[in-house]
């Protein structure tokens, strides 16, 4: 579906410069943007390979096991009963969730599949999203984020003077967005039970 909409959106693009007679321009952007993402996708490789190396660093140093020590009292109180359902389930949320916290989205994702297909393992209504997927859910988009290392390094790829001053900003909005997406879960749970 998303093809279709990134191809029609391309199509009348196209379509809409041909009839202004616009042609000219449009293969000149087209050339400046190449350029500029081919620039910005060198600089944001070395970050990327930097701090994915830190990350791997924090997580043979134990790091990593530790937030997930950290995130187990909690998770149990998200998820009453998963531990005694289906151990692999709540430890790979915790591991999702641990690695999705320090950054590491792409690392954390082979842990949010593992989690969804054990949650899915013990849905009793198989062509519906159980209350534990929807809570894993809601907590895995809106993680809160204390090294935000994918923006850090795009700001460092575009030259920003601090590129490291979205912290902060970014741990305050994470956590506003996790309450209001577990207030409104356990409201519209309550309504649509």
């Amino acid at each position: 579906m998303i093809n279709i909409i990134w191809f029609f959106m391309i199509v009348v693009g196209i379509v809409t410069l041909m009839i202004k007679g616009d042609i000219q321009n449009m293969m000149i952007i087209m050339s400046e943007s190449a350029e500029k993402s081919m620039e910005l996708l060198i600089a944001l490789s070395g970050i990327m390979a930097v701090w994915s190396g830190m990350m791997r660093l924090c997580e043979k140093s134990g790091m990593v096991d530790l937030a997930a020590k950290l995130l187990s009292l909690p998770m149990r109180i998200l998820f009453p009963g998963l531990d005694k359902k289906n151990k692999k389930a709540l430890g790979s949320i915790i591991m999702n969730l641990a690695t999705n916290m320090m950054g590491l989205s792409n690392a954390a994702t082979p842990f949010g599949i593992k989690a969804m297909n054990e949650l899915q393992s013990i849905n009793p209504q198989k062509d519906r999203a159980s209350d534990y997927m929807v809570t894993f859910l809601i907590v895995n988009a809106t993680c809160v984020q204390f090294l935000p290392t994918t923006v850090i390094s795009i700001r460092a790829g575009l030259k920003s003077s601090n590129p490291s001053d979205i912290i902060v900003p970014t741990i305050i909005a994470t956590t506003a967005a996790l309450i209001s997406g577990l207030i409104s879960n356990l409201l519209l749970r309550k309504i649509y039970k």
